[in-house]
């Protein structure tokens, strides 16, 4: 009797220490795919900081988000040997990225440097059709704004080119991430899509200006 008791016990530990290797490795997995601050970026970066943000959609070309003083922001493009320092100089599209205090490390405010009571937003239309449409538009606010919609998770991806690389998430919709989509009030703005996770949203690569 005491020969089967100590092998049941011996049964009870071999499995208590199979399922708890297995939950120490599950938790290190999730905790490998929520890290996206690639190369300590939040701790070797100085914030607030600004930037332009360009994606390559093509192989000619940069695409980069600007404001025109509208409700909502837009996209544009210019040849990749267009200087990035004229366009700053041109275009309202040098934004300044500031951590949220009190929040987690990768949560951040947006604005217009040129305007810097132009805040970046996440706000809803729907379609001719009654879809929900999340779109990327423009809180003016003299002070630091407060509320959920006006603050973004930016996720650093692995460098393209030597650049800082992000994707931009929404704080206040989770799950939904910057893209290159017009949405109905213009096809030319920029839309919040929903992915499962940040890798398969655009990538935008900061460039400095005026470095």
């Amino acid at each position: 009797m005491q020969a089967f008791i100590s092998s049941g016990n011996l049964r009870s530990g071999f499995l208590a220490a199979i399922m708890l290797t297995a939950a120490l490795f599950a938790a290190t997995s999730c905790s490998k795919d929520k890290d996206t601050n690639q190369d300590d970026t939040l701790g070797t970066t100085s914030w607030p900081s600004e930037w332009v943000l360009v994606t390559d959609r093509d192989a000619d070309n940069y695409h980069y988000i600007y404001s025109n003083n509208a409700i909502i922001l837009y996209k544009g493009s210019v040849p990749k040997s267009y200087s990035i320092k004229s366009l700053a100089e041109e275009k309202d599209c040098y934004f300044q990225f500031s951590p949220v205090a009190g929040a987690s490390n990768n949560v951040f405010t947006i604005r217009s440097y040129q305007n810097q009571d132009h805040w970046w937003g996440i706000y809803k239309t729907n379609s001719p059709f009654g879809a929900e449409e999340w779109y990327l538009g423009i809180d003016e606010d003299d002070d630091f704004p407060v509320n959920d919609e006006n603050r973004f998770i930016l996720h650093f991806m692995p460098k393209q080119e030597d650049k800082l690389t992000i994707v931009i998430e929404s704080y206040s919709k989770r799950g939904f991430y910057l893209e290159f989509l017009g949405h109905t009030f213009s096809g030319n703005g920029l839309s919040f899509v929903q992915y499962d996770k940040p890798e398969k949203a655009t990538h935008f690569k900061m460039l400095k200006p005026f470095a």
